[in-house]
């Protein structure tokens, strides 16, 4: 079976009851890394939407009409949808299409060109829509053959102009095909955004960008691979990480809320980024998939807010960031709103958003160790937004609380109409668990790099004190078992949403080397209720079960349970709680279940039944590590690590008898109870026998 393709058989239902359903669109979605285009269709033919992660209204303010904006449609008229089949081959960024009377090949060059080949012997008319919502000024022209629609929105009232160029032109006609192309450029990717989007459709090359797209996609396929015998959690695996790759190309313009599978101008929620879990979650599988590239535009908003994160801290009489709950690019204010209580900003109650931000640079550090990239990109922020903590923190009869930041947001917003009695608990929380996880993996984070930088040394001893002796997580009894309380003082539980767990993962304070008695809470915790289908929190809770160490079938069930209620034919996930978020659930679970080491030692099926025969082929772990080995008949039967910054290596298997390069020598190694630790070299490959 070939688990890159998927086949869609019907023509997307777009309305239930009359009411649009498809915010999370269920048609073919084909993307490059910056466009998407998700096929659609109406009475008059298809209807191809086309966005761009960095096509934005820049209209500050919370209810108005700034946000992520479509960028146009392609509408292919006259087409027979009587008969409809669109496989889509994701290791080659294709999309083959065959309907009554068209077939129609389809994929998007790495370069932002689009193309698409019609073999029909109907006339069927190609054209380029624009809507003109949100005082959007369109204007069309057509030169020697090319068509050529921008769409702009400028004014007084918008922080920056924004336009996108689209031409479209007909390559080459044949006794029985068309070849079309579209090009797609906005003013960020050059001034001179018309006269370049004309030059890229003069100069195209179907043949070629063809070759290039393939190549790409097979180049990304190949840094990593997972072989499991249940098909359809490694074909969603597959497709999961080919969808957020095709969002996460831009360096400029990271995905917000549901990336470049936008169909209209009214995104919920602006399609901005939530900095509370939904920003950070796409991102959780991409490093143990060796895919640390897709990391490279994480940080340009989150670094373009520093200011503003500055002059947010100090509203709490604190140095450093401090983030409110969301923005958008290039610092777009979709925080400020004057009758908010704390401050006219959309805190919701909540200090931890920055130190969420931290989360994915952190992982990225400790999959990578890479000092140039760290101290470039994100050692400053992180370095600041434990500096915010450093103040924040109360310190009382030696141990450091956290006050006055709530597990789940309050709704500050109501203005006149907030009672403060009625959220007193929330307002009031001390040592809010999610909040208490992250701050703990902040400050061993920003210790460990400040340390292989060489920098902050002045640090260190308040750093060592704060990790000695931050707040143990709060418990109590539930359901006559000791749990994981939501905090110490204030809310104590919630049956809706995973902010109990996210300590565990994606803050990675509990794990397989955790002592019994905090396992056993752990686990008391995760089955307190099912939260396998939260619409929230399912891209936690599953791969917190594999960091613990539950049954595995009941993890694997939670994968397919998701599929079954959630997968849309095209391989996105329809949830309430954001859009892309959850396309991390399946490849982090599943991740997390073939290998772990966030806590500094390598375990193979940590959370697999023995009974299922797996494989993974460069799987990432902590220290900079490239992983391959496969389970047969219940036993490791070959496992291959490749250490990329000559790392000291340990491993747990006590049947390791020896350890050789990748020459053929045999090296030393020393063995403590069931693990085994070796020295390594940069870019050696080690065998162990």
């Amino acid at each position: 079976m070939n688990t890159y393709f998927n086949e869609i058989t019907a023509a997307p239902v777009n309305t239930v009851d009359g009411k649009i359903v498809y915010k999370i669109p269920a048609g073919a979605f084909c993307s490059n890394g910056d466009l998407g285009v998700v096929f659609d269709n109406d009475e008059k033919g298809l209807v191809l939407h086309v966005s761009k992660c960095d096509f934005w209204k820049f209209e500050a303010g919370t209810h108005n009409d700034g946000g992520i904006k479509t960028v146009g449609n392609i509408r292919i008229s006259n087409v027979d949808l009587a008969e409809y089949n669109i496989k889509q081959y994701f290791d080659k960024g294709l999309l083959e299409c065959k309907f009554g009377n068209a077939e129609i090949e389809f994929f998007i060059a790495p370069e932002n060109v689009i193309y698409f080949e019609i073999k029909s012997s109907d006339t069927l008319a190609v054209e380029i829509e624009q809507p003109d919502t949100c005082d959007s000024k369109n204007t069309v022209s057509e030169t020697d053959g090319i068509k050529t629609c921008v769409r702009k929105f400028e004014g007084e009232n918008l922080v920056r102009e924004s336009a996108v160029s689209l031409c479209l032109r007909n390559i080459e006609s044949g006794s029985s095909y068309t070849r079309f192309c579209v090009s797609v450029v906005t003013n960020f990717d050059d001034e001179k955004y018309t006269e370049k989007s004309i030059a890229m459709a003069m100069g195209c090359d179907y043949d070629g960008d063809k070759a290039k797209t393939e190549e790409k996609w097979k180049n990304f396929f190949s840094a990593s691979k997972v072989t499991l015998e249940d098909k359809e959690i490694e074909s969603f695996y597959n497709s999961s990480l080919y969808h957020l790759a095709g969002c996460m190309g831009n360096k400029e313009f990271p995905p917000g809320l549901f990336g470049n599978f936008v169909t209209d101008d009214f995104f919920p929620w602006a399609g901005d980024y939530h900095m509370n879990y939904n920003y950070e979650a796409p991102y959780y599988c991409i490093f143990s998939s060796n895919h640390p590239e897709l990391f490279d535009g994480y940080m340009a908003p989150v670094n373009d807010m520093k200011e503003e994160a500055e002059r947010f801290a100090g509203f709490f009489g604190c140095k450093g960031y401090a983030f409110p709950v969301s923005f958008g690019p290039k610092a777009l204010d979709v925080y400020s709103m004057k009758e908010c209580k704390e401050h006219g900003v959309l805190f919701l109650g909540q200090k931890s958003h920055a130190a969420y931000a931290c989360v994915i640079p952190i992982m990225h550090w400790f999959a990578t160790y890479d000092k140039d990239y760290a101290r470039k990109n994100y050692y400053d922020f992180v370095l600041n937004t434990a500096a915010f903590w450093e103040d924040y923190l109360v310190k009382k009869n030696g141990r450091y609380l956290i006050k006055n930041d709530a597990a789940h947001e309050i709704p500050y917003y109501r203005g006149e109409k907030f009672r403060y009695i009625t959220h007193k608990g929330q307002i009031e929380t001390v040592n809010a668990i999610n909040s208490l996880g992250l701050v703990k993996l902040l400050f061993k984070a920003v210790y460990d790099m400040a340390k292989e930088l060489g920098l902050n040394s002045e640090k260190y001893a308040l750093w060592e004190d704060i990790n000695k002796n931050l707040s143990d997580f709060p418990t109590f009894i539930k359901k006559g078992k000791k749990c994981y309380r939501y905090s110490k003082r204030g809310i104590r539980w919630r049956d809706d949403n995973t902010v109990g767990l996210q300590h565990i993962y994606p803050a990675s304070q509990i794990g397989l080397s955790s002592d019994e008695k905090t396992l056993k809470i752990a686990k008391n915790t995760y089955f307190i209720n099912d939260r396998r289908l939260d619409d929230n929190g399912s891209n936690s809770y599953l791969p917190a079960g594999a960091r613990i160490g539950v049954d595995p079938d009941f993890v694997l069930e939670g994968i397919k349970m998701n599929i079954k209620e959630f997968a849309l034919p095209n391989r996105l996930f329809r949830h309430h709680g954001g859009g892309i978020e959850h396309l991390t659930t399946v490849p982090a679970t599943v991740n997390e279940m073939l290998l772990q080491s966030h806590e500094g030692i390598i375990r193979l099926f940590p959370c697999w039944n023995k009974n299922s025969s797996a494989a993974f082929e460069n799987l990432r772990a902590d220290g900079a590590f490239l992983v391959s080995a496969e389970l047969k008949n219940g036993q490791t039967a070959s496992l291959k690590i490749k250490s990329l910054m000559g790392r000291s290596c340990v491993v747990e298997g006590s049947d390791i008898k020896e350890i050789k390069k990748s020459d053929g020598t045999a090296i030393n190694f020393s063995r403590n109870g069931n693990t085994v630790c070796f020295e390594t070299e940069a870019n050696e490959e080690y065998k162990l026998i």
